[in-house]
């Protein structure tokens, strides 16, 4: 009867500590930004040229956080990378000047969202490339 108990509360305990998004795991996610330059920057006609985006600030929200839970910088050729990330579901997002036009709070705030995941202990995940956008 006490191996019985045992097993069940081992199980029950076994089942309360599933992993959830974040730090700690040995998987990671990479990517590229790149900035488009355009004249008028609402306007994709008017793009002139691309450039790594150097220096920009890429945040990551883990799971169903509503904040970011990190923030890296790209590299002078655009790349960033999290590190010793678990399986699970993340947000990505970079910032961009608005390209729709409309009238905003802040027009340098869009934000370039990727929403990804992490299905594997070991996993390299590399996302697509992220372009944002800025005005000569």
């Amino acid at each position: 009867m006490k191996n019985i108990f045992l097993l069940a509360l081992l199980a029950a305990f076994a089942g309360g500590c599933k992993k959830i998004p974040g730090e700690g795991g040995n998987s990671s996610i990479s990517g590229n930004v790149s900035t488009e330059y355009r004249l008028v920057v609402s306007n994709p006609n008017t793009a002139q040229y691309t450039t790594p985006a150097a220096d920009e600030d890429v945040y990551i929200i883990y799971g169903d956080h509503t904040s970011p839970d990190d923030r890296v910088q790209t590299n002078y050729d655009g790349d960033f990378e999290f590190r010793n990330l678990r399986p699970g579901d993340y947000t990505i997002y970079v910032y961009s000047k608005d390209t729709t036009g409309v009238p905003q709070v802040d027009e340098n705030r869009m934000p370039i969202i990727l929403e990804v995941e992490i299905s594997d202990k070991k996993q390299e995940l590399v996302v697509d490339d992220v372009t944002i956008y800025d005005e000569i």
